[in-house]
């Protein structure tokens, strides 16, 4: 089989497993692949509304992997870690925003003349995060937000 790149693979392993981790409650925060000469790593990165447990993660491990077999898109062997997106990982997706409601997070913009911004989560949708302030909140465009992390 043609070696095909990594992108591809990744969009086609999404392609997949999105369906069937929805029905079973959870979402796909992030697909990551790096290609060895002999093998690969695919580490996906799933959100839950409750969180994701340890057996949860064996769970859709195997349930990912039964997925996977039966194709040819890792022809040379793969290795499969499931786990959930951790807390120190940087919010920048809406998603990733939506999961955290109610969390504090230090938040850096794209543009560098604006300071950061130390506040909680109100809200998100696909375009925007609505965030406490003193006198109310703010609702800014995920365009305009760099990344933020959750204060601990």
């Amino acid at each position: 089989m043609p070696m095909v790149s990594t992108d591809a693979t990744k969009d086609a392993v999404v392609a997949l497993i999105e369906q069937p981790l929805r029905q079973q409650g959870f979402e796909i925060a992030e697909v990551v692949l790096s290609r060895y000469k002999r093998s690969a790593l695919l580490r996906v990165f799933v959100y839950g509304e409750n969180g994701v447990s340890l057996d949860e993660c064996a769970r859709l491990s195997t349930l990912i992997g039964d997925l996977i077999e039966p194709t040819e898109l890792f022809s040379g062997g793969y290795t499969l870690e499931v786990s959930s997106p951790g807390l120190e990982r940087p919010l920048k997706t809406a998603r990733d925003f939506h999961y955290r409601i109610g969390e504090k997070v230090q938040v850096r913009f794209t543009d560098p003349a604006r300071k950061p911004l130390q506040t909680e989560i109100r809200n998100a949708t696909e375009t925007a995060v609505e965030f406490v302030q003193e006198d109310g909140t703010v609702w800014i465009p995920l365009e305009e937000i760099e990344m933020a992390k959750i204060v601990f």
